[in-house]
Order: structure tokens, then C-alpha cells, then sequence
């Protein structure tokens, strides 16, 4: 259906487009008219929304599909790539451009979105979602020139997953992509027709001869040759992989020999265009074109007119006169090139023609063009493309204005390569650096800043400090101190505030420094402020996640920017910290060797210095090893760690806890002190936990007790104030001896101290899965068992039991006669080993392979806790995520645990020795997570909630005796002393029926109250 004049894109999205790939492929009338192919496509479309056309170059795709929507009762939107739109933003900006005349909800979905911050896969389901009810099928041509750009495939994968059910998505490619379309569950929303269903039958290829002027006798070799690909219209390169230089053959002999000499060289000439034109040809040079074009009118070639002025020859055909082109006189063909890249200038295809004239090496001409264009690539966030033109310009080198400086500086900040703006500061002078300064008419000092940021970061403090002098008063000098202060042994100033409109570079800025002093009030949501925050914010985002305990929020963020090629710190430090916290030591020196890798293209002497500190911490505190961590120290000194107070901080740290180890006390105190001393003079508050506990133990050792009460009391109010209780947790881990001296200084059982220690005490370490498990068994209640979110029952109910006890299990796993003594009758061994084979058999028939357990040396094994889970395993994780959480964090994380447990007791209906004691486990931690939520409660004065909890906690269990010294606090707090004695009354009571005394710790507490 062709589309209306409703829902044109505006006159300003219009110049950003090239209308001609918009356009719907004609079907002429000599084609082999492919009714099966047709109706197999329609077929296939009338059962799925999602299809994809994979198939060698020159298979017919495009012409198939086009066949099959013509005349159909549904619009059309279609896009032919030319591999420009392998940007995320200039890809959706064509997309919406295409469904834009059949669904006006389209019309700046995406762009819109990408311009408010959200990510680039929310924008494109948002666009998908905006097609609903409208039933267009919307057809991306030639996807493979995309399939390089991990940005363009979340847009792909984001339409194919979020498209409504009334709306088709068709992909036809020369290879096949690598979607992610959800679940295995949505799999039956998406076909496919590859190479073997495209390919000619022998009446069809009989019919393209005839049609082509040639021998019918010719089809079965041609068929034979081609693999069914044939008639001079399918051409490709995989119908023959033994010999794929018979294609090339074949298309000179068959389609070429027959022209002149002259309609040769203009098919090779004009190879260089999608669409041949006699007007374009002649801007080529071609100055006999209208009459070429003529002849080639009569002949028969793999090619198609869609009007009578314009030739559009057969991908494969054109790729052979481009490798025919290549061996063109290289003066020849650099002129061809370069009246190709002015022709796409008047056509106002200025992003092309940027690329093409950089790939002939006109670099004036491309400069002029890039200079105008620079700022709508930055406005886009495409900061790769941006980055390339620069280095291909060598920008740095030229005279640049004042705002194409601040471009370049934009890109440095924005891909963390603080070596584009030395350059451009070692080249162009403080000269230019003052011209800078008084071209920022809108006072931002935007540029000068970014300027700052990359001197500091190469380790060039001076030259900073110089450039930070030009800076008025204002917000933007303010950052600018904010940053050098990180170098200074010195109070820095007050933290500027963040803006409250949608921001730029400098509030992204601002995440970075907020992390590094240890603000993480507000880092976890970055709100609608642009992207600046919430896209290429991401990593101080997550940075800020898991400092505050919100592991599992923090790795799911994570795995969604992983595939991104920038910044170091995603890849680098939030990674090791991630699988540090995590005990995942392979994955951590996975991911700083990768930081390694990327180091030298930032420029950064500051990230050189931070990647050998975290391996001295990887070294410490996954393997223990003192002696490595001292020489990744001793590297990082090498490389500047002194140059800049807070890394010279960080490396006194982690000197401090090698020597712990190695029990060279006086060693650590000399480096800790003055350490923590530098943090708390200049507001570096991040480690202060950590140094405040490492120094309480070795002052300890060294018998300074009551300085080290006060070292640990100090790591506890920081934590608490700063939400940072996972980091303190973290260091604890590592002097545990501190938790257990903290508590014995508290008379109250209730106290932080207390429960810190008692977190220590379970030694479970933190785990979170980065994505939704495609395995779910809900244990909690009657079991149900769900895969990529279908229900599925195996027959015998042993087999639900046999899965929970591994899910149980730590890694997953359990040996065979550790399954046949808790599962089945241990005495008969042979019954238990034939229930035990059939209780998998039926496991295995519900599920798929790659999730059932499978044997390893006498022991069976699930899959790790990315693919499956358990809810009461879910629910046990949480409780232990929560201990390394606090405040509002840590009452929300127990809050939605605790629902969850609504559901019913652990495996509802199921009986079993095994059974009744994990169900105990599994009560016994939702009990203590109920009375912890009451703690938390109390303390964020949310009395009302406090007592309801610690009320239930009191009824399932009457004799917890924390659940009595809390609720008679509660009732203190509340101002009603007859209420405490009541409730005293009913402890003691409660007490006597075990025949216990009331303990002296609530005897005091009932008693201090009253005084």
C-alpha cells in the first residue's frame, strides 16, 4: 500500500535523509513471477511479525519480498542501508522517516527519546510500540551493511522484540544478524527463508532465460554452475564456495561480453552509484550518457528501471564492476572518486560525501563540509563517527575556531581520551587556549573545563592550574577547582550543585567527581538531564550502585553497556570491583586486561595509576597475596601515583592492608594514618571506611585500644552517612577482628555493630545475575516450575524435588550418592538409582538441553545462576545483598524480598527429611530478615511499620529474645511506659515457659527506660 502524505517528516528532518532510500523496490514486468515464493513469504508473515531474509548477495531477496508485499492490503515502510546508518541515531532517524506516512504516533519516538537520555534500545521499542495498530511491515534492506555496529543491532534486535503483533518487521541480509529478540519464548514470533528457499527451481530458471533472450537448453548448467542461483539475475558468491571465481566469470562472460566497449566502462564508471542517472553519470564525467544509458535500456542485465531515466544494476553485479573499478589508472579513478564525493555534495548527502572525500584523500575539501557537520554529529551522541572524521582531518593540527575546539574537547570527555585535548593545547598555545576562553559568549566555560580535565588526567596539574585561571567566577571554575582539589593536600571548595535542566558535559562531569569524593546520595538516578548523565553517565551510575550495596541493579546496568567500546572505567574498574565483589576472579583479570589494552588510547596517566591499584586490590583481596599487590603498587608509584593526593590516598591504602597481612603492623599504621588524615582534611570520604577499619586493627595490635575505638567508630558514621555500609562490610571482610571488638563496646544486642558482625559470621558472599534466568522454579508455595516464561510440569513429582535440592546446593551441584541419601530410599540402593534415572529423565524431557543437569564425574550439574534460579534461593540473596545495604536502600531491598515469600512456606505439599530442614532454613532467614526490617524501620523512625514486623516476628517465634528487647524499645520510643511494662510482663511470661529467667540485657534496658 503506498503510503499517504500524512506523517511526512518536517522540513528539517527531511534535509537529513536521502528520500530515495525510502523507496519501495518496483517490480517490472520481465520477472520470473515466484508464486511460491510469494506465497510462502505471506504465509510466513501472516504467523509471525518478524522476518528474516538471510541469503548470499544477488539471491533475489530484496526482489522476493518486494513480489510478496506488492498489492498487499498493508502498508509499506521500507529502508534500503547503504552501511551510512550504522549510528544508532541516524539508523532510527531513517526508520522513523520510513513508518513516519503510515503512523504519525512515529514521528520523533525515537529521536526524541535518544535526545532525552534514554537508551538507544528503549528508544527504538519506544518506535516500535508507536507503530501499533497501524499494520505497517516495515522492510530494512541490505542490513549487513550494519551488521558491524553493535549500536545498530540494538536497534534491529529492540524493533524485532518490542514490535506490536499487528505490525511485521522484515530484515534481508547477506549475512545473518546476531539479534537479541527476548526469551526463547518469543521465538515462534520470528521466521525465516534462507538461500535454499530462494533458490530457482529448474522451470524457473528456464523461465529467466527466456526471459533473458538465452537457451532454455542452458538451465541445468547454469543451475549446475550456480546452485540454483542463475539467469543472470542471482548472483552469489556462496552458490559455489569451491569456486567462487565462476561467479565472476560467468557475470563477464555472460553479462558483460555481450556490451560495447563503451557501455562496459560506463557500467564500471557508474558502479560507484546506487542509482544511475544520465545527469549524475555526466557529473561523473560521463559525457556520452544519455546515449549509453539508452542502449543499455535494450539490453538484458540483472538490473532494474524504475523509471525510464534510471538504472539501478543487481548488488552483485555492481560489487564486480566496483572490483572492476579498482583495477581502473589510479589517476583515473581518484578523479571518478572525487567527482563522485561533489556529486553527493549537490545532492546535500553531505554526511557521504564526508567519507568520500576523506577516502580520496581531499581533505580540504572534506574539512570544510566535517566543520559544518561536527556539531549535529555531537548533538546526535555519535561521538565514534565524530572521533574518526577528526583523526582522518587531523583536526588538531589546523587552525581551528573556538567551537570546533570545543567539539574535539567534547569528544575527548565523552570517550574518555584526554589526549585529543593535550594535543590540541601542546599545538595551538595559551593563545589560543585565552581565545577559547573569550568565545565562550554564553559564559559557560564549557570548553575550558573539559581543557582542565584532560591536562589533569595526562598528569599535567600545572598546566591545568593555568587554564583554570582564565575561568571567571562561576559554577564552571568552580568544577574546574573541584577537579584539581583531587591533586591538592587541602580543603577543597564547596561541591558545585548539578543543574536541574536537561545538562551537558560538565554535569557528567560532576558523576565523576561526586564518585571520587564519595557523594552517592542521587548517583543512582541520574533522572531525565540528558544524556550526559544518563547515557555516558552509565559507569559512574553503576559505580555508585555498588558502592551502595545495590549489587545486582549495578551488574544488570553493567551487562547492558558492555558492548560498548568506551569508557576505560566501565570496562576496567566498574568490572574488577563488580567481580571482585563477587569472588569471580577470572572475570576480574579478564577485565583488567582489557583496561590494559584500552590505557593507551585515553592518554591518561590517571587511569594507568587507577588500573594498577585495583590490581594490587584484586590481588589482595581475592588471593590474598601481599607480596604481588606490593608490586603493582610499586608500578603504580612508577606511573605517578604520587603526582595526585587522592591516587597517592589509594595507594597508601591498599600498602596499608599488605602490610596487615604480612603483620607488619608498624609499617601499616605509618602509611594508614596519614592516609585516613588526607581523606577527612579533604573531603575524600569514598575509603574512609576501609582505612578507618584497617587502621582500628593495626592500632589495635599496637595496643593504642581506645584510638582504635575511635578509628572503627569513625568507619561506621561514614558508612551510615555516606549509604556506603557495603564498602565497610568489604573491609571487614578483611579485619573481622574490628566488627567483633565494635560489638563488645555496644550494651545492646540491637546496635549496627551487632549486625554487622552477624553478616560477617554467615559467610555468604554477595552474588546477583546480571540478566533474568531463563529457568525459574517458584519453591516458595506450591512448586511451579517455568521456562523463558511458559509453564512447564514434568510427570513425575520427584523430579521438581530432585531440581530444588540442586538449585539448593552451592554451585549447583551434588553428587550421585549425596542425591540417593536425601532423596530417595538409601535402603535399597538399586531403587534409588532406577527413581533417580527416571526422576531426570522426565526433568529432561521439559527442558532444554542446555538447561538440564548434566553428569560430571559422578556428580550432576545445573547451569550457573544467569540461567536458572530458585525464588527462595532469589530470596535469600536478597536478604544477604541487604546486609551490605542501609537505610531506605536496605528496607526496600528486604521489603521486596519479604514479598515475595508471600507465596507460601518452601516447597508447599513436598514432605522429606531434606525437605523439612531446608523449609527450617528457610524460615529461620525470613524470620531474621522481618525483625531486621523492623530494625531498619525503627531507625528511619518508621515506628508504625517496626512494630508491625517485629509483632510477626513475635508471633512465629515467641521466644526471640531480640524480638522482645525491640518492641519494648519501640514501646520506650513511643512515650508509653505502661506499655513497657506490659510487654515486660509477657516476656517474662513468655520466658518462664521454657523455664528460662528473663536475661539481665532486657532487665536493663526495661529498667533504664523507666528512669
Amino acid at each position: 500500500m503506498p503510503p499517504s502524505d500524512a506523517g511526512v517528516p518536517s522540513d528539517s528532518a527531511a534535509r537529513t535523509i536521502i528520500r530515495r532510500k525510502l523507496a519501495q523496490p518496483v517490480v517490472g514486468d520481465r520477472l520470473v513471477r515466484r508464486d511460491r515464493l510469494v506465497d510462502r513469504i505471506r504465509g510466513l508473515l501472516g504467523r509471525a511479525n518478524v522476518l528474516t531474509v538471510y541469503a548470499a548477495a544477488g539471491s533475489g531477496k530484496t526482489t522476493a519480498v518486494a513480489m510478496a508485499l506488492q498489492d498487499l492490503d498493508r502498508p509499506v515502510a521500507w529502508l534500503s542501508l547503504d552501511g551510512t546508518e550504522s549510528a544508532a541515531g541516524r539508523l532510527l532517524l531513517y526508520i522513523e522517516a520510513a513508518v513516519a506516512p503510515h503512523a504519525s504516533e512515529a514521528r520523533g519516538a525515537a529521536t526524541d527519546a535518544l535526545a532525552a537520555g534514554i537508551l538507544i534500545g528503549e528508544a527504538a521499542g519506544l518506535l516500535a510500540e508507536s507503530l501499533h495498530g497501524t499494520g505497517t511491515v516495515l522492510v530494512c534492506d541490505n542490513a549487513e551493511r550494519i551488521s558491524g555496529s553493535d549500536e545498530a543491532l540494538t536497534v534491529l534486535s529492540a524493533l524485532a522484540r518490542y514490535a506490536p503483533a499487528d505490525v511485521a518487521i522484515i530484515l534481508i541480509s547477506r549475512t545473518a544478524l546476531p539479534l537479541d529478540t527476548g526469551s526463547t519464548g518469543e521465538l515462534a514470533r520470528v521466521a525465516e527463508l534462507t538461500g535454499p528457499d530462494l533458490a530457482f527451481a529448474l522451470d524457473e530458471t528456464e523461465e529467466a532465460l527466456r526471459l533473458a533472450g538465452r537457451p532454455v537448453s542452458d538451465a541445468a548448467e547454469v543451475m549446475r554452475v550456480t546452485g540454483g542461483w542463475a539467469a543472470g539475475i542471482l548472483f552469489a558468491d556462496g552458490a559455489a564456495a569451491d569456486a567462487p571465481h565462476r561467479f565472476r566469470d560467468y557475470l563477464s562472460t555472460h553479462v558483460l561480453s555481450g556490451l560495447s566497449e563503451a557501455e562496459r566502462q560506463f557500467l564500471v564508471h557508474t558502479s560507484l552509484l546506487d542509482e544511475v542517472t544520465a545527469d549524475d553519470a555526466v557529473a561523473l564525467g560521463l559525457d556520452d550518457a544519455p546515449r549509453v544509458l539508452a542502449a543499455l535500456r535494450r539490453r538484458h542485465l540483472p538490473a532494474t528501471w524504475p523509471d525510464d531515466r534510471t538504472l539501478m544494476v543487481s548488488p552483485q553485479l555492481r560489487d564486480h564492476l566496483r572490483d572492476l573499478l579498482a583495477q581502473q589508472e589510479p589517476g583515473r579513478l581518484k578523479q571518478l572518486r572525487l567527482r563522485h564525493a561533489r556529486l553527493l555534495v549537490r545532492r546535500g548527502e553531505q554526511e557521504e560525501a564526508v567519507d568520500a572525500l576523506l577516502d580520496v584523500g581531499a581533505v580540504d575539501e572534506a574539512w570544510v563540509l566535517a566543520a559544518e557537520l561536527l556539531p549535529r554529529l555531537i548533538e546526535r551522541m555519535d561521538f565514534g563517527p565524530a572521533a574518526r572524521w577528526l583523526d582522518e582531518l587531523q583536526v588538531s593540527q589546523r587552525s581551528l575556531s573556538p567551537r570546533i575546539g570545543g567539539i574535539v574537547l567534547r569528544v575527548a570527555f565523552a570517550l574518555e581520551q584526554a589526549g585529543r585535548g593535550v594535543e590540541l593545547y601542546d599545538r595551538h598555545g595559551r593563545d589560543w587556549i585565552t581565545e577559547l576562553a573569550a568565545d565562550e559568549r554564553d559564559g559557560s566555560g564549557e570548553a575550558l573545563v573539559l581543557l582542565v580535565w584532560c591536562l589533569w588526567h595526562a598528569g599535567r596539574s600545572a598546566d591545568a592550574e593555568l587554564v583554570c585561571e582564565l575561568l571567571p567566577r562561576g559554577r564552571a571554575r568552580d568544577i574546574a577547582l573541584t577537579v584539581l582539589a583531587l591533586s591538592r593536600d587541602e580543603p577543597p571548595p564547596p561541591f558545585p550543585p548539578f543543574a536541574t535542566t536537561p545538562s551537558g558535559p560538565l554535569d557528567g562531569m560532576l558523576m565523576r567527581l561526586a564518585f571520587m569524593r564519595g557523594r552517592l546520595a542521587g548517583l543512582d538516578d541520574p533522572g531525565a538531564y540528558g544524556p550526559w548523565r544518563s547515557v555516558l553517565g552509565a559507569p559512574w551510575v553503576i559505580a555508585g550502585l555498588r558502592a551502595t550495596g545495590r549489587i545486582e541493579k549495578a551488574l544488570a546496568l553493567y551487562e547492558a553497556h558492555r558492548d560498548a567500546p568506551q569508557p576505560l572505567w566501565l570496562h576496567a574498574l566498574d568490572a574488577v570491583e563488580l567481580m571482585i565483589d563477587l569472588g569471580r576472579a577470572e572475570e576480574a583479570w579478564q577485565a583488567l586486561r582489557r583496561g590494559h589494552e584500552l590505557v593507551s588510547a585515553t592518554g591518561s596517566q590517571i587511569y594507568r595509576v587507577l588500573l594498577h591499584l585495583m590490581e594490587a586490590k584484586l590481588c589482595l583481596r581475592l588471593h590474598h597475596d601481599p607480596e604481588a599487590a606490593h608490586r603493582a603498587l610499586d608500578e603504580a608509584e612508577a606511573s605517578g601515583a604520587g603526582t595526585h593526593a587522592f591516587t597517592r590516598e589509594l595507594a597508601s591504602l591498599w600498602r596499608g592492608l599488605a602490610f596487615l597481612l604480612r603483620h607488619r603492623d608498624t609499617e601499616a599504621r605509618d602509611v594508614l594514618q596519614p592516609c585516613l588524615q588526607s581523606m577527612l582534611a579533604a573531603d575524600r570520604v569514598l575509603e574512609i571506611p576501609t582505612a578507618a577499619c584497617y587502621l582500628a586493627e593495626v592500632l589495635w595490635r599496637l595496643g593504642a585500644e581506645d584510638a582504635s575505638d575511635e578509628s572503627a567508630s569513625l568507619a561506621i558514621r561514614v558508612a551510615e552517612e555516606r549509604g556506603s555500609v557495603h564498602l565497610l562490610l568489604n573491609a571487614l571482610s578483611d579485619v573481622p577482628a574490628v566488627a567483633v571488638r565494635g560489638a563488645d563496646t555496644e550494651s545492646n544486642r540491637l546496635s549496627r555493630w551487632h549486625e554487622l558482625t552477624a553478616s560477617l559470621a554467615n559467610g555468604r558472599r554477595i552474588t546477583a545475575a546480571g540478566r533474568a534466568p531463563r529457568l525459574v522454579l517458584e519453591d516458595l508455595g506450591e512448586p511451579e516450575l517455568r521456562v523463558d516464561g511458559a509453564t512447564v510440569t514434568p510427570r513425575l513429582r520427584k523430579s521438581i524435588e530432585l531440581l530444588a535440592y540442586l538449585l539448593a546446593t552451592p554451585g549447583h551441584e551434588a553428587g550421585r550418592q549425596e542425591l540417593l541419601g536425601s532423596l530417595f530410599d538409601s535402603d535399597n540402593e538399586a531403587a534409588g538409582r532406577s527413581y533417580l534415572r527416571q526422576a531426570l529423565y522426565r526433568l529432561r524431557e521439559v527442558l532444554p538441553e542446555e538447561l538440564s543437569p548434566v553428569l560430571r564425574k559422578d556428580r550432576f550439574c545445573l547451569p550457573g545462576p544467569d540461567l536458572v534460579a530458585s525464588s527462595a534461593t532469589e530470596v535469600l540473596e536478597a536478604f544477604t545483598r541487604a546486609d551490605h545495604q542501609d537505610g531506605e536502600v536496605r528496607l526496600n531491598t528486604l521489603t521486596e524480598a519479604l514479598a515475595a515469600t508471600e507465596r507460601g512456606r518452601y516447597l508447599a505439599g513436598l514432605s522429606g527429611a531434606w525437605v523439612e530442614t531446608r523449609r527450617a532454613e528457610v524460615d529461620e532467614r525470613i524470620l531474621r530478615a522481618r525483625l531486621d526490617v523492623a530494625k531498619v524501620a525503627f531507625r528511619l523512625g518508621r515506628y508504625r511499620d517496626a512494630v508491625a514486623n517485629v509483632d510477626t516476628v513475635l508471633r512465629l517465634d515467641p521466644y526471640r529474645e531480640q524480638g522482645w528487647l525491640l518492641r519494648i524499645t519501640l514501646a520506650r520510643a513511643s512515650g508509653n511506659d505502661d506499655d513497657v511494662l506490659a510487654l515486660y510482663q509477657r516476656y517474662v511470661a513468655t520466658m518462664h515457659e521454657l523455664a528460662v529467667p528473663p536475661s539481665a540485657e532486657v532487665h536493663r534496658l526495661v529498667t533504664r527506660l523507666r528512669s
